[in-house]
């Protein structure tokens, strides 16, 4: 059986611009592809055509398609962060309605520019090492709102939040899976019904712990 890379980025960091900008191309190719065909039919060589660079090119930085996915879910990962900076346990006090509607519309913004994203958040491949980078991913988002939700409302305990957050992830990756791009009215009324969902779950969890 062939060995899976457990990298996650280049083999070799690109220290020149020219370099730099191959990977870019590399990882904008291999995020696009994967949205269309998904992780099975992912190739190298598929990357490299949408690329439009010689396979050998890739392997100058990537040992293969796994290191490559990899990489590209890290830089979800780090929109994923960028978005948690702007939920905090003041804001979701204050209002957890407008909390949840950023969260929602945050994530929803990934998802309009990548369409990787969703195959991706929503752990859908059937394939053991793609799944646990997603579910990864998943678990960089609801244990930052597990810390701000147990800051915010100290009366949840770990346990309420954990099924919660287990609850909103399954909910959150199924219906952002079904939004398209292409139909902006269905679009936004399935994420206000997905606001409408975590937030009516959300107000049910505070009201039975009194």
């Amino acid at each position: 059986m062939a060995k899976t890379s457990k990298r996650a980025g280049p083999r070799k960091a690109p220290t020149q611009a020219r370099s730099q900008a191959r990977v870019a191309n590399i990882l904008k190719a291999a995020s696009s592809l994967l949205g269309e065909v998904g992780y099975a039919d992912l190739s190298t060589n598929l990357i490299a055509e949408r690329a439009r660079i010689p396979v050998g090119s890739i392997y100058q930085f990537f040992e293969g398609k796994d290191d490559i996915v990899a990489a590209v879910v890290e830089q979800f990962r780090a929109r994923i962060l960028a978005l948690a900076g702007d939920l905090d346990a003041s804001s979701a006090r204050k209002d957890r309605r407008a909390f949840i509607a950023r969260l929602v519309d945050g994530i929803a913004g990934i998802q309009a520019e990548a369409s990787a994203f969703v195959c991706v958040f929503s752990a859908n491949q059937a394939h053991g090492r793609f799944d646990e980078l997603a579910r990864e991913l998943r678990r960089t988002l609801t244990g930052h709102l597990d810390q701000t939700f147990a800051t915010a409302y100290p009366r949840l305990g770990r346990d309420e939040r954990g099924r919660m957050l287990a609850a909103w992830s399954d909910i959150t990756g199924a219906m952002i899976a079904n939004l398209d791009r292409g139909k902006p009215a269905e679009r936004a009324k399935l994420l206000e019904e997905l606001k409408t969902v975590l937030s009516a779950h959300l107000d049910a969890r505070l009201a039975g712990v009194g």
